[in-house]
Protein backbone atom coordinates (compact mmCIF):
# COMPACT_ATOMS: atom_id res chain seq x y z
CA UNK A 1 0.00 0.00 0.00
CA UNK A 2 1.27 3.15 -0.93
CA UNK A 3 1.50 5.92 1.36
CA UNK A 4 -1.68 8.01 0.97
CA UNK A 5 -3.54 4.95 -0.53
CA UNK A 6 -5.34 3.84 2.46
CA UNK A 7 -8.63 2.76 3.20
CA UNK A 8 -11.84 4.58 3.08
CA UNK A 9 -15.09 3.98 4.41
CA UNK A 10 -16.91 6.45 1.46
CA UNK A 11 -15.70 9.09 -0.84
CA UNK A 12 -17.76 11.40 -3.70
CA UNK A 13 -15.07 13.08 -6.16
CA UNK A 14 -16.99 15.45 -8.83
CA UNK A 15 -15.27 15.13 -12.49
CA UNK A 16 -13.59 18.38 -13.62
CA UNK A 17 -13.92 20.06 -16.71
CA UNK A 18 -10.46 21.78 -16.83
CA UNK A 19 -7.79 21.77 -13.54
CA UNK A 20 -8.78 24.00 -10.66
CA UNK A 21 -5.99 26.87 -9.85
CA UNK A 22 -7.11 26.20 -6.87
CA UNK A 23 -8.11 23.20 -4.13
CA UNK A 24 -8.83 23.82 -0.64
CA UNK A 25 -8.26 20.77 0.78
CA UNK A 26 -10.12 20.97 4.62
CA UNK A 27 -9.27 18.28 6.69
CA UNK A 28 -11.83 17.49 9.68
CA UNK A 29 -12.31 15.06 13.03
CA UNK A 30 -15.63 15.51 14.66
CA UNK A 31 -16.32 19.27 14.45
CA UNK A 32 -19.30 18.89 11.97
CA UNK A 33 -20.87 22.28 12.75
CA UNK A 34 -17.72 24.30 12.84
CA UNK A 35 -16.48 22.44 9.48
CA UNK A 36 -19.59 23.17 7.77
CA UNK A 37 -19.19 26.81 8.65
CA UNK A 38 -16.06 26.69 7.24
CA UNK A 39 -16.59 25.20 3.85
CA UNK A 40 -19.97 27.40 3.78
CA UNK A 41 -17.74 30.50 4.24
CA UNK A 42 -15.15 29.28 0.98
CA UNK A 43 -18.23 27.82 -1.00
CA UNK A 44 -20.35 30.82 -1.34
CA UNK A 45 -17.83 32.96 -2.55
CA UNK A 46 -17.48 30.71 -5.54
CA UNK A 47 -19.47 32.75 -7.75
CA UNK A 48 -19.59 32.06 -11.72
CA UNK A 49 -16.24 33.78 -12.25
CA UNK A 50 -14.40 31.89 -9.79
CA UNK A 51 -16.13 28.64 -11.07
CA UNK A 52 -14.00 25.76 -12.18
CA UNK A 53 -11.24 27.75 -10.63
CA UNK A 54 -12.06 26.49 -7.15
CA UNK A 55 -12.39 23.18 -6.04
CA UNK A 56 -12.86 22.29 -2.25
CA UNK A 57 -12.52 18.68 -0.74
CA UNK A 58 -13.32 17.65 2.84
CA UNK A 59 -11.31 15.03 4.17
CA UNK A 60 -12.65 13.59 7.19
CA UNK A 61 -10.67 11.36 9.71
CA UNK A 62 -13.83 8.64 10.39
CA UNK A 63 -15.86 10.93 12.78
CA UNK A 64 -18.97 9.02 12.32
CA UNK A 65 -22.43 9.06 10.83
CA UNK A 66 -23.21 12.98 12.23
CA UNK A 67 -20.07 14.38 10.44
CA UNK A 68 -20.77 11.90 7.48
CA UNK A 69 -24.63 13.44 7.02
CA UNK A 70 -23.32 16.60 6.94
CA UNK A 71 -20.73 15.93 4.44
CA UNK A 72 -23.16 14.67 2.15
CA UNK A 73 -25.27 17.90 2.55
CA UNK A 74 -22.72 19.95 2.07
CA UNK A 75 -21.41 18.39 -1.18
CA UNK A 76 -25.84 18.29 -2.34
CA UNK A 77 -25.48 22.32 -1.66
CA UNK A 78 -22.58 22.81 -3.56
CA UNK A 79 -21.36 21.60 -7.10
CA UNK A 80 -18.12 22.83 -5.71
CA UNK A 81 -17.35 20.40 -2.86
CA UNK A 82 -15.55 16.45 -3.16
CA UNK A 83 -15.03 14.72 -0.61
CA UNK A 84 -13.09 11.22 1.51
CA UNK A 85 -14.37 9.38 4.41
CA UNK A 86 -11.20 7.71 5.89
CA UNK A 87 -12.23 4.03 7.36
CA UNK A 88 -9.68 4.92 10.43
CA UNK A 89 -8.95 7.92 11.78
CA UNK A 90 -5.26 8.64 10.02
CA UNK A 91 -4.11 11.78 12.30
CA UNK A 92 -3.24 15.20 11.74
CA UNK A 93 0.09 14.50 10.12
CA UNK A 94 -1.53 12.12 7.19
CA UNK A 95 -4.41 14.25 6.69
CA UNK A 96 -1.95 17.47 5.99
CA UNK A 97 0.65 15.96 4.46
CA UNK A 98 -1.96 13.78 1.84
CA UNK A 99 -3.94 16.96 1.02
CA UNK A 100 -1.64 17.86 -2.07
CA UNK A 101 -1.31 14.53 -3.40
CA UNK A 102 -5.13 14.75 -3.46
CA UNK A 103 -5.91 18.23 -4.83
CA UNK A 104 -6.23 18.68 -8.55
CA UNK A 105 -5.65 22.54 -8.40
CA UNK A 106 -2.03 24.40 -9.40
CA UNK A 107 -1.97 25.34 -5.44
CA UNK A 108 -2.84 23.67 -2.30
CA UNK A 109 -4.69 25.46 0.48
CA UNK A 110 -5.25 23.19 3.67
CA UNK A 111 -8.07 25.05 5.12
CA UNK A 112 -8.55 24.92 8.81
CA UNK A 113 -11.88 23.08 10.21
CA UNK A 114 -12.93 25.67 12.37
CA UNK A 115 -11.69 28.24 10.52
CA UNK A 116 -13.36 30.83 8.13
CA UNK A 117 -12.80 33.46 4.95
CA UNK A 118 -13.74 36.92 5.06
CA UNK A 119 -16.17 37.81 2.39
CA UNK A 120 -14.29 38.49 -0.81
CA UNK A 121 -11.16 36.73 0.23
CA UNK A 122 -11.40 33.99 -2.08
CA UNK A 123 -11.61 36.34 -5.25
CA UNK A 124 -8.38 38.19 -3.73
CA UNK A 125 -6.47 35.20 -3.09
CA UNK A 126 -6.70 33.49 -6.78
CA UNK A 127 -6.47 37.20 -8.21
CA UNK A 128 -2.94 36.91 -6.21
CA UNK A 129 -2.36 33.00 -7.83
CA UNK A 130 -2.92 34.40 -10.99
CA UNK A 131 -0.86 37.66 -11.16
CA UNK A 132 2.14 36.51 -8.85
CA UNK A 133 2.17 32.67 -9.02
CA UNK A 134 3.72 32.41 -6.14
CA UNK A 135 5.53 28.89 -5.22
CA UNK A 136 4.20 29.75 -1.65
CA UNK A 137 1.96 32.58 -0.37
CA UNK A 138 1.16 33.46 3.49
CA UNK A 139 -1.62 35.12 4.45
CA UNK A 140 -2.35 37.74 6.98
CA UNK A 141 -5.60 37.06 9.33
CA UNK A 142 -7.88 38.09 11.88
CA UNK A 143 -8.29 36.57 15.40
CA UNK A 144 -11.60 35.55 16.73
CA UNK A 145 -12.52 34.10 20.09
CA UNK A 146 -13.92 30.07 20.11
CA UNK A 147 -17.16 31.33 19.09
CA UNK A 148 -16.81 33.66 16.64
CA UNK A 149 -19.10 36.36 18.32
CA UNK A 150 -16.02 39.06 19.33
CA UNK A 151 -13.00 39.79 16.97
CA UNK A 152 -9.62 39.81 19.47
CA UNK A 153 -7.28 41.49 16.85
CA UNK A 154 -7.72 43.33 13.36
CA UNK A 155 -4.85 42.19 12.30
CA UNK A 156 -1.77 40.30 12.75
CA UNK A 157 0.84 42.49 10.68
CA UNK A 158 1.11 46.08 9.79
CA UNK A 159 2.89 45.25 6.92
CA UNK A 160 2.02 45.78 3.22
CA UNK A 161 2.39 43.04 0.68
CA UNK A 162 5.06 42.13 0.21
CA UNK A 163 6.57 39.52 -2.63
CA UNK A 164 10.35 37.38 -1.37
CA UNK A 165 12.89 35.98 -3.60
CA UNK A 166 12.57 32.97 -1.84
CA UNK A 167 10.88 31.45 1.19
CA UNK A 168 13.50 31.69 3.57
CA UNK A 169 13.57 35.50 2.70
CA UNK A 170 9.93 35.24 4.06
CA UNK A 171 10.73 32.73 7.06
CA UNK A 172 13.39 35.60 8.49
CA UNK A 173 10.90 38.32 8.35
CA UNK A 174 7.89 36.45 9.63
CA UNK A 175 9.60 33.55 11.37
CA UNK A 176 7.18 30.13 12.51
CA UNK A 177 4.84 31.70 14.43
CA UNK A 178 2.54 33.44 11.23
CA UNK A 179 3.66 30.26 9.59
CA UNK A 180 2.05 27.85 12.03
CA UNK A 181 -1.53 28.43 11.41
CA UNK A 182 -2.37 25.92 8.90
CA UNK A 183 -5.29 28.37 7.50
CA UNK A 184 -2.77 31.27 6.29
CA UNK A 185 -0.85 29.14 3.69
CA UNK A 186 -1.11 28.19 0.35
CA UNK A 187 2.26 26.52 -1.73
CA UNK A 188 2.17 24.78 -5.15
CA UNK A 189 0.85 21.61 -5.80
CA UNK A 190 3.44 20.20 -8.23
CA UNK A 191 6.58 21.09 -5.68
CA UNK A 192 5.22 19.22 -2.34
CA UNK A 193 4.25 15.95 -3.93
CA UNK A 194 8.11 16.40 -5.20
CA UNK A 195 8.72 15.72 -2.14
CA UNK A 196 9.07 12.50 0.22
CA UNK A 197 5.97 13.29 2.68
CA UNK A 198 7.05 9.98 4.75
CA UNK A 199 9.04 11.96 7.38
CA UNK A 200 6.29 13.93 7.71
CA UNK A 201 3.42 11.71 7.92
CA UNK A 202 5.72 9.54 10.70
CA UNK A 203 6.02 12.47 12.84
CA UNK A 204 4.89 12.96 16.27
CA UNK A 205 5.23 16.48 15.80
CA UNK A 206 1.41 18.52 15.77
CA UNK A 207 3.21 21.08 13.53
CA UNK A 208 5.42 18.94 11.01
CA UNK A 209 4.03 20.74 7.90
CA UNK A 210 6.45 23.77 9.26
CA UNK A 211 8.90 21.56 8.06
CA UNK A 212 8.30 20.21 5.30
CA UNK A 213 7.17 23.83 3.94
CA UNK A 214 11.18 24.62 4.50
CA UNK A 215 12.44 21.64 3.08
CA UNK A 216 9.91 22.06 -0.40
CA UNK A 217 10.07 25.40 -0.75
CA UNK A 218 13.36 26.83 0.83
CA UNK A 219 14.27 28.46 -2.85
CA UNK A 220 11.16 28.60 -4.28
CA UNK A 221 9.47 32.49 -4.13
CA UNK A 222 7.28 33.54 -1.81
CA UNK A 223 4.24 36.29 -1.31
CA UNK A 224 3.03 37.73 1.65
CA UNK A 225 -0.76 38.92 1.31
CA UNK A 226 -1.45 41.65 3.63
CA UNK A 227 -5.51 41.69 3.50
CA UNK A 228 -6.26 39.92 6.91
CA UNK A 229 -9.12 37.66 4.99
CA UNK A 230 -8.40 34.28 6.71
CA UNK A 231 -10.73 34.79 10.75
CA UNK A 232 -8.56 32.34 12.78
CA UNK A 233 -10.76 31.17 15.88
CA UNK A 234 -8.60 31.06 19.26
CA UNK A 235 -9.62 28.94 22.64
CA UNK A 236 -7.32 30.44 24.98
CA UNK A 237 -8.78 28.26 27.64
CA UNK A 238 -8.08 24.90 25.95
CA UNK A 239 -5.04 24.84 28.03
CA UNK A 240 -4.08 20.94 27.60
CA UNK A 241 -4.09 22.02 23.58
CA UNK A 242 -1.50 25.00 24.63
CA UNK A 243 0.83 22.96 26.92
CA UNK A 244 1.31 20.29 23.95
CA UNK A 245 2.08 22.86 21.28
CA UNK A 246 4.81 24.30 23.53
CA UNK A 247 6.11 21.45 23.73
CA UNK A 248 6.40 20.22 20.48
CA UNK A 249 7.66 23.73 19.69
CA UNK A 250 9.84 23.14 21.99
CA UNK A 251 11.04 19.89 21.15
CA UNK A 252 10.09 17.93 17.59
CA UNK A 253 9.92 20.99 15.52
CA UNK A 254 13.35 22.12 15.78
CA UNK A 255 14.23 18.92 15.41
CA UNK A 256 11.98 18.19 12.23
CA UNK A 257 13.36 21.55 10.94
CA UNK A 258 16.79 20.98 11.48
CA UNK A 259 16.69 17.62 9.33
CA UNK A 260 14.74 19.24 6.57
CA UNK A 261 17.53 22.20 6.46
CA UNK A 262 20.41 19.35 6.37
CA UNK A 263 18.08 17.71 3.45
CA UNK A 264 18.43 20.42 1.60
CA UNK A 265 21.89 21.91 2.40
CA UNK A 266 21.08 24.63 4.22
CA UNK A 267 23.78 26.57 6.03
CA UNK A 268 24.39 26.66 10.11
CA UNK A 269 22.88 29.16 11.80
CA UNK A 270 20.20 28.51 10.07
CA UNK A 271 17.65 29.04 13.70
CA UNK A 272 19.67 32.84 14.11
CA UNK A 273 18.23 33.90 11.10
CA UNK A 274 14.86 32.90 10.96
CA UNK A 275 12.71 35.49 12.88
CA UNK A 276 11.02 34.93 16.36
CA UNK A 277 8.16 37.78 16.35
CA UNK A 278 4.38 36.49 16.78
CA UNK A 279 3.15 40.16 15.21
CA UNK A 280 4.75 42.68 13.56
CA UNK A 281 3.14 45.41 14.57
CA UNK A 282 5.22 48.40 14.20
CA UNK A 283 9.20 48.42 14.33
CA UNK A 284 11.32 45.88 16.11
CA UNK A 285 12.87 46.63 19.26
CA UNK A 286 14.86 43.74 19.88
CA UNK A 287 15.80 41.15 17.93
CA UNK A 288 14.12 37.97 18.38
CA UNK A 289 14.82 35.02 16.50
CA UNK A 290 13.61 31.18 16.19
CA UNK A 291 16.09 30.00 19.10
CA UNK A 292 14.32 32.77 21.27
CA UNK A 293 10.81 31.14 20.55
CA UNK A 294 12.71 27.67 21.30
CA UNK A 295 14.36 28.70 24.97
CA UNK A 296 10.20 30.47 25.78
CA UNK A 297 8.58 27.39 24.60
CA UNK A 298 10.64 25.23 26.97
CA UNK A 299 10.70 27.61 29.87
CA UNK A 300 6.95 27.47 29.06
CA UNK A 301 6.81 23.54 29.63
CA UNK A 302 9.00 23.54 32.63
CA UNK A 303 6.31 26.31 34.42
CA UNK A 304 3.17 23.45 33.20
CA UNK A 305 5.05 20.42 34.46
CA UNK A 306 5.23 19.15 31.06
CA UNK A 307 7.19 15.93 30.39
CA UNK A 308 10.47 16.64 28.46
CA UNK A 309 12.80 13.22 27.89
CA UNK A 310 16.54 12.93 27.91
CA UNK A 311 17.00 12.57 24.21
CA UNK A 312 14.27 15.94 23.26
CA UNK A 313 17.62 17.77 25.59
CA UNK A 314 20.14 15.93 24.09
CA UNK A 315 18.63 17.11 20.38
CA UNK A 316 18.85 20.34 21.12
CA UNK A 317 21.99 20.88 23.15
CA UNK A 318 22.98 19.14 19.90
CA UNK A 319 22.06 21.88 17.94
CA UNK A 320 22.93 24.51 19.51
CA UNK A 321 26.47 24.62 18.50
CA UNK A 322 25.34 26.13 15.92
CA UNK A 323 23.64 29.00 17.68
CA UNK A 324 24.79 32.51 18.60
CA UNK A 325 27.41 32.55 21.72
CA UNK A 326 25.81 32.15 25.42
CA UNK A 327 22.46 29.83 23.51
CA UNK A 328 24.02 26.60 24.94
CA UNK A 329 24.38 28.33 28.76
CA UNK A 330 20.83 29.19 28.25
CA UNK A 331 19.59 26.18 27.10
CA UNK A 332 21.64 24.23 30.30
CA UNK A 333 19.84 26.89 32.53
CA UNK A 334 16.67 25.85 31.46
CA UNK A 335 17.31 21.91 31.64
CA UNK A 336 19.05 21.96 35.44
CA UNK A 337 15.86 24.10 35.91
CA UNK A 338 13.64 21.53 35.12
CA UNK A 339 15.36 18.75 36.14
CA UNK A 340 15.46 19.98 39.99
CA UNK A 341 11.58 20.99 39.01
CA UNK A 342 10.44 17.85 38.18
CA UNK A 343 12.73 15.94 40.55
CA UNK A 344 11.05 17.92 43.17
CA UNK A 345 8.13 17.27 41.42
CA UNK A 346 8.78 13.40 41.32
CA UNK A 347 9.36 13.38 45.56
CA UNK A 348 6.03 15.16 46.03
CA UNK A 349 3.93 12.57 44.60
CA UNK A 350 5.54 9.74 46.36
CA UNK A 351 5.50 11.57 49.91
CA UNK A 352 1.65 12.54 48.75
CA UNK A 353 1.03 8.87 47.97
CA UNK A 354 2.93 7.19 51.22
CA UNK A 355 0.65 9.75 53.56
CA UNK A 356 -2.39 8.38 51.78
CA UNK A 357 -1.44 5.33 52.51
CA UNK A 358 -0.62 5.75 56.17
CA UNK A 359 -3.38 8.38 56.86
CA UNK A 360 -6.75 6.27 56.17
CA UNK A 361 -9.76 8.18 56.20
CA UNK A 362 -11.93 8.23 59.36
CA UNK A 363 -9.20 6.49 61.01
CA UNK A 364 -8.83 7.28 65.09
CA UNK A 365 -4.94 8.60 66.30
CA UNK A 366 -3.33 9.15 69.31
CA UNK A 367 -2.08 13.02 70.06
CA UNK A 368 1.50 12.27 69.10
CA UNK A 369 0.27 10.16 65.96
CA UNK A 370 -2.10 13.79 64.58
CA UNK A 371 1.45 15.54 65.57
CA UNK A 372 3.63 13.42 63.05
CA UNK A 373 1.02 13.75 60.59
CA UNK A 374 0.70 17.34 60.69
CA UNK A 375 4.29 17.34 60.33
CA UNK A 376 4.31 15.73 57.21
CA UNK A 377 1.52 17.26 55.78
CA UNK A 378 3.22 20.57 56.21
CA UNK A 379 6.80 19.16 54.59
CA UNK A 380 4.15 18.35 51.94
CA UNK A 381 3.30 21.93 51.71
CA UNK A 382 6.21 23.04 52.01
CA UNK A 383 7.31 21.33 48.88
CA UNK A 384 4.35 22.18 47.17
CA UNK A 385 4.67 25.66 47.89
CA UNK A 386 8.68 25.38 46.41
CA UNK A 387 7.92 23.86 42.95
CA UNK A 388 4.71 26.56 42.13
CA UNK A 389 7.26 29.16 43.35
CA UNK A 390 9.65 27.53 40.41
CA UNK A 391 7.08 27.34 37.83
CA UNK A 392 6.28 31.10 38.68
CA UNK A 393 9.74 31.52 38.08
CA UNK A 394 9.78 29.74 34.77
CA UNK A 395 6.88 31.31 33.33
CA UNK A 396 8.71 34.79 34.22
CA UNK A 397 11.39 33.86 32.41
CA UNK A 398 9.24 32.71 29.40
CA UNK A 399 7.38 35.80 29.35
CA UNK A 400 11.12 38.29 28.58
CA UNK A 401 11.41 36.23 25.15
CA UNK A 402 8.39 38.21 23.92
Amino acid sequence: MSLFNRPLADSLIRPLAQQPVLTVVVPTCQRPVEMAFAVASIADQIDPSLDGKVEIIISDNASGPQTEAVLKRLAATYPSVSYYIHAENQGGPYQICSAPHRARGRWTWVFGDDDALEPGGLRAIVDILETEQPGFLTINRQVWNKTLDQRTAETKHDLPDVRFDTFLDLLTLFGWDQLSFLTSQIYATDVVRAMDAKPYVESHCRYCQLAYYLEAFHDQTAYYLSLPVVWHRWDQDASAVHAANFHDLATYHPELVQEAADRVGIAPGLFERIGGRRSILGPETRKITFVDNILENLWRSVALGTALPDPRWNALEAMSAHWRPGRDEDLAMVRDVYGKVDGAFQHFETLVAEHRARVPVGAAYTPAELDMIKQSEAAIMSLQGNINDARKMAFDLARGFS
